[in-house]
């Protein structure tokens, strides 16, 4: 199969395939990389404030019903509901959030080496998605690889572990 198809298939050039091959990602992947950590936590961001605010809000509805509550038993239940447990669940989501978006910089290029099985998915819509595994390691493609690639074919796949987006792929 020629080279240059799986180039386009999975957007990447030689030089990217080269530093792959050497364990490091090439200035091109790098910057995108970069790029999409920047909008992944801008958006992690926009994400968390609005947990924050489910958590502060739930926080002042439970304090304003808590503290003017009649009955004492009242009173304990929605300060322990509202005024602990909520504002703990919504902040802690909102917490992990942020904490996930800020791992995305941490780049592990990883590769894996084997036999390729195209697996084909029906999406809702009535198209198809499209996993590809190769040894223990699955995949989601964008695009058909069926014309690229085949099953049974060999190949090494340079992936990032966090996010398992593949960098490269070379056949064997």
């Amino acid at each position: 199969m020629d080279n240059r198809h799986l180039r386009k298939l999975f957007q990447f050039t030689d030089d990217d395939l080269f530093a792959n091959r050497n364990g490091r990602l090439s200035e091109n992947q790098k910057k995108r990389r970069a790029e999409q950590a920047r909008a992944e936590q801008k958006s992690a961001r926009e994400s968390a404030v609005i947990l924050f605010v489910i958590a502060a809000g739930g926080l002042a509805f439970g304090l304003t019903i808590g503290l003017n509550a009649p009955a004492p038993w009242i009173r304990t239940l929605f300060l322990i509901l509202l005024g602990l447990i909520w504002p703990l669940a919504w902040g802690g989501r909102g917490v992990r959030i942020l904490r996930s978006a800020r791992s995305l910089n941490e780049d592990h290029l990883q590769s894996v080496r084997g036999r390729v099985r195209i697996i084909r998915q029906s999406d809702p819509d009535g198209g198809a998605e499209y996993i590809l595994q190769v040894g223990d390691e699955q995949f989601d493609v964008d695009g058909n690889p069926t014309g690229v690639l085949s099953d049974e074919d060999e190949c090494i796949v340079y992936y990032l572990k966090e996010t398992e987006e593949i960098l490269s792929v070379e056949l064997v």
